[in-house]
């Protein structure tokens, strides 16, 4: 497997905070620089324990509530996703933070209008227990204005605080941000051993007429001594071969995937409409390792910045993330556009530009008709039919350096495919090749130019692709160079 594969791994797991709920109402807060009764300037301690000592933390804020409780030695879930795998360093941290908790002011004592702080309607209210019996509750009002700091209140008391926006941060959590948000698991890629042999990938979307089929090759399909870009080969739409450097985020891409964020666990089925899985975007599927399979599905697609409405359409060029699901996985992924391809790949992105590439182990020879004159080239092994650098060649009867011979093979193998074609040919042939294997097969490659010069290729008339027409010039005059013992020049 080429080194050269590059598995998408997302620089470490960031704690992601959901802009839509980070607006805070501020137009009624006072500025820091307003005067007002503040009290003292020194730091406040508003908890003071030990994160040992942590029982429980109930959060109530814009994305819903939920409550963190210990269910072992420093290890801490939220009961109805507790099955799922989640990131421990992230519950320590929330804990851990606020068991050291305090105010950096205290603005304003028995303050008789909270609705000036934002703190009538409580952008986040928290408790939390300790097993030594204390607890502490407190509700969270409006940011200041210049966004560094947010108001404070205790339960059942009118002091006012301020309190640091980083100290909370974490308060703005959903709970499904403490779930895990690795998709698939990446591989070590300088260890050959590691990296996963794909066996198949199946593609499906609305805007394909087609799905998009990907397998291994099969033993000898390609001639027992083929050289190959790849060990795989497309099925569906047609067959072609694959260039193995475009296939890196196609396929291997996904493996180390991980999602920007997590927005639902225990998926229901009007999670499935809300986040436009009714009607998906895309469907991956991928066996790898002879026995593992993923599949993946994406749903709706929306820009980032913008935010995500159900039922808005967003032009392609805008979207940067969609909704994913990993059907093994009860769970809705955020992911980032860039990080796959499948959403929007086309045959062309990813088909080798030759469709045959014989090895002169595997042919007796073959035959090129260009320009209406069929020149037939037959290969003879030496003493050792396995040593390539033995083996003499005749054009039409006459002997040939075989250097230029196998320049002149090469020649013919960059056939320079730029796309699949389903549609019928047109226009009249102007070239052919036809292989012709020791075991008895043949591989026939026909060129069809039309009237405005687009050229047609054809394997075995069932492959059908896009082609240039260069080629048929430069196999014309490099097949004259060939018969009059000159140089072949592949290069055009």
């Amino acid at each position: 497997m080429s080194k050269k594969i590059k598995a998408l791994i997302f620089g470490g797991i960031a704690v992601v905070v959901l802009a839509a709920i980070t607006v805070i109402l501020v137009v009624t807060a006072p500025s820091n620089n307003e005067e007002s009764s503040f009290i003292s300037t020194n730091a406040i301690p508003l908890i003071d324990e030990l994160s040992t000592d942590v029982d429980s933390l109930y959060v109530k804020n814009a994305t819903g509530e939920y409550t963190i409780e210990t269910i072992g030695e420093d290890l801490w879930r939220i009961k109805d996703i507790s099955d799922f795998k989640s990131l421990d360093y992230l519950y320590q941290q929330t804990l851990s933070n606020l068991c050291t908790f305090s105010a950096t002011e205290l603005i304003e004592e028995n303050c008789s209008d909270l609705e000036r702080y934002g703190l009538s309607d409580p952008y986040i209210s928290f408790v939390m227990k300790f097993t030594n019996g204390n607890s502490y509750s407190f509700h969270i009002g409006a940011k200041t204005a210049d966004g560094s700091n947010y108001y404070l209140i205790k339960d059942g008391e009118t002091d006012v605080y301020l309190i640091t926006a980083t100290s909370i941060s974490n308060l703005l959590l959903s709970k499904y941000s403490y779930l895990d948000k690795e998709v698939l698991a990446s591989f070590d890629e300088e260890d050959s051993e590691s990296v996963p042999h794909i066996n198949s990938v199946r593609i499906s979307r609305p805007d394909l007429p087609y799905e998009i089929v990907i397998e291994e090759v099969k033993d000898g399909e390609l001639g027992e001594n083929a050289a190959s870009q790849s060990y795989l080969v497309m099925r569906e739409p047609q067959y072609a071969r694959l260039d193995e450097s475009k296939l890196q985020t196609l396929i291997f891409g996904n493996f180390g995937m991980t999602a920007a964020d997590v927005v639902k666990a225990n998926i229901t089925s009007e999670d499935l409409t809300e986040y436009g899985f009714d009607q998906p975007t895309a469907v991956y599927e991928m066996t790898y390792d002879n026995n593992t399979t993923v599949k993946f599905t994406l749903g709706a697609g929306f820009n980032s910045a913008d935010g995500y409405q159900k039922g808005q359409k967003v032009s392609a060029s805008k979207i940067d993330s969609y909704y994913l699901i990993r059907e093994d996985v009860d769970q809705i992924y955020v992911i980032s556009a860039s990080s796959i391809e499948w959403q929007d790949v086309q045959p062309k992105d990813f088909i080798s530009s030759t469709v045959v590439m014989p090895n002169i182990l595997d042919i007796d020879g073959f035959d090129v008709t260009v320009k209406g004159t069929t020149n037939k080239i037959v290969l003879t092994p030496g003493e050792d039919k396995d040593d390539s650098s033995t083996y003499t060649a005749t054009l039409n009867g006459a002997s040939i350096d075989m250097d230029q011979c196998r320049s002149y093979l090469q020649l013919l193998m960059i056939t320079n495919a730029t796309d699949i074609y389903t549609g019928e040919i047109k226009g009249t042939e102007q070239m052919s090749i036809v292989y012709h294997y020791k075991n008895g097969t043949t591989a026939t490659v026909r060129f069809y130019v039309d009237e405005e010069n687009t050229t047609y290729i054809t394997v075995n008339d069932t492959g059908k692709f896009i082609g240039r027409v260069g080629l048929i010039n430069k196999v014309a005059s490099e097949t004259e160079k060939l018969k009059n013992g000159e140089t072949v020049d592949i290069d055009w």
